[in-house]
This record gives C-alpha cells, structure tokens and sequence, in this order.
C-alpha cells in the first residue's frame, strides 16, 4: 500500500509540472553614455549600448567605439571627445575641464541610435575650513576609547547643496614614493545630517559609518556646519612611508556633487545592498541621460590631512 501511495504522490506532482514561456517584449536599443567628472580633471565618458535581459553575449561587444560625441559649455561647442583605445573611453582634444558654476552638456549620436544627451551644472568649491583632532574625547560601548576627528565648513546659502565625505588613511606605499589611500572601515557620529548607508537611525552611534558619507545642507543651509566624527585612535594615525622616511597623515574629502550624482550614488548603493537579497526589493538605478542610460555629472573637491 505505500508503494502504491508513493506512487500516486509521484504522478500527481510530475502532472503538476508544466514550462512556462515568458514573453519578453523586444526593446529599443539605446546609448549608454557614464560620466563623473572633477574638476581640474579632463572630461572623460564611456559610451555603450544596452543589452536585453537574456542576452548574454561577452561585456566587450556591448562597448561603442564610433560615436560621435560633443560637449557644449554654456550653450556653446566647447569640446570633441574621440575614442581612445588605450583609454577605453572617450577623451576631449583641448584638455578641457569643468569649471564650477558652469552648465555643460553632452551629446552622443552613433549610426542606428538615437541621440543621447545629458547636462550637469558644476558646483562651486566647499572649502574645508578646519579639521582639528581630540584624542580618548569618548568610549564606544565597549569601554574603547575614540578620537574625535571635528570637520568645519560653511554652506553656501544661494543654492541647494549636495555633499560627499570622505576619510581615508595611507594603505600602502611604493618605493617611487607614491601612496595609496583607504577608507576607514568604521567612523561613529550621532549628527543627524549624516546619512547612513547600513542603518536608518541616523541617532544610532554605535552603528559604524564605513569610508564615507552623504549629507545634504537641508538643516544647515547657508551657515557653519561642523560634523564630528569619533574614530579609533590607530586608524587616524600618521604612517611612516618606508621608502622616503616621510610620514603620510591621513586625509579627509570634501566631495561638493549635483543632485544628479548625489541620487545615482544612493541609488546605486542601494542596488548592491539588494544584489544578494532574494528578498530584496528591485532597485532601478538612477540616470539623467535623455534618449539614452547612464549618468553624467560633475563635481568640486576639497581636501585636507587630520593634524
């Protein structure tokens, strides 16, 4: 009888079983064109083509090298970027570079594409005014005590500000004297300007804020803003380069972005929080590229070392 009860469960579940077909609707393909561009840096962009959702053709054929792509400063033709192999990517002829309060747009047209454009306005430059270092100012829940690292700078008050921070220690070091940076893994803040990728509390300071961080001026438009920052004493340290005998303090950067960079970076962020997670909601990445895919934007920078 169990035999026969086994049996029947078999059948039923393999007659259960059927293929289903998903009619995928075919889509235009478009230019993908992806550019973040700082200044006193050459403009630079890739430029590629859409692939379909079952398509899985090698990354390299999805590359476009034949385009035709201007840059217009102002309204004006500034720039023609051509397509350097050793580069991969698109480079202008004059070395022309965003300059902070000018608009600048992109135009890219290939042979069976439609034309892609995208504009991005410059910020102007957030200086640093001081950063000044506190040693053993807190413990963290373990009874370790932390450095206070103090970040102060002014807003500007006539438009909407969009910020990028960055604070990253020397990692490794080469005997032509070059030095290479890292974020710091963990920094703990309870301002509430901060915008945490990890955790939605923005008051939680035990949860650790890893390299960098997102603000917007929302709370403090147009005035000083001063941003603490609490880190372990080790990580904020200067390093002896073993080559030159110089010692390499560690740094922190100001990155004053568009409201387009700003909501590409935390969507993008979110995607690759969600890449892993069966559970995980879809997360479309944002772009600003008209007739097209991609983000292009520029941004300012100011940097300074933690004395």
């Amino acid at each position: 009888m169990k035999k026969i009860t086994a049996l029947l469960v078999t059948i039923i579940f393999a007659s259960c079983e059927r293929d289903i077909i998903v009619d995928v609707p075919p889509q235009p393909v478009r230019l993908v064109v992806n550019g973040i561009i700082r200044t006193n840096t050459n403009f630079r962009v890739t430029v590629g083509k859409t692939a379909g959702i079952l398509d899985v053709s090698n990354p390299s054929t999805y590359k476009v090298t034949n385009a035709f792509v201007q840059l217009y400063e102002n309204n004006v033709l500034k720039d023609t970027l051509v397509y350097d192999s050793a580069a991969n990517a698109y480079l202008v002829k004059r070395n022309t570079r965003p300059v902070g309060g000018r608009t600048y747009l992109l135009q890219a047209s290939a042979t069976g594409f439609t034309t892609a454009t995208a504009e991005t306005v410059t910020p102007n430059v957030t200086a640093i005014q001081s950063i000044t270092k506190r040693e053993n100012a807190r413990k963290d829940a373990n009874g370790n005590y932390l450095d206070e690292v103090k970040i102060t700078f002014t807003d500007d008050g006539s438009t909407a500000n969009y910020y990028l921070i960055k604070v990253k220690r020397p990692q490794s070091f080469s005997s032509t004297g070059a030095t290479e940076y890292s974020g710091i893994n963990c920094m703990r803040s309870g301002d509430i300007d901060i915008e945490k990728r990890n955790n939605g509390d923005p008051t939680d300071f035990e949860n650790c804020i890893s390299q960098e961080f997102f603000m917007t001026d929302k709370n403090f438009n147009g005035r000083t803003k001063e941003i603490l920052l609490f880190i372990e004493h080790g990580d904020i340290e200067p390093v002896l380069h073993p080559y030159t005998n110089k010692y390499f303090k560690p740094i922190v950067e100001l990155h004053t972005i568009t409201y387009d960079h700003y909501k590409y970076r935390k969507s993008f962020d979110a995607y690759r929080n969600a890449e892993d997670n069966p559970f995980a909601e879809p997360v479309l990445v944002f772009g600003n590229v008209k007739n097209g895919y991609g983000i292009f934007s520029t941004f300012n920078l100011a940097r300074d070392t933690i004395r």
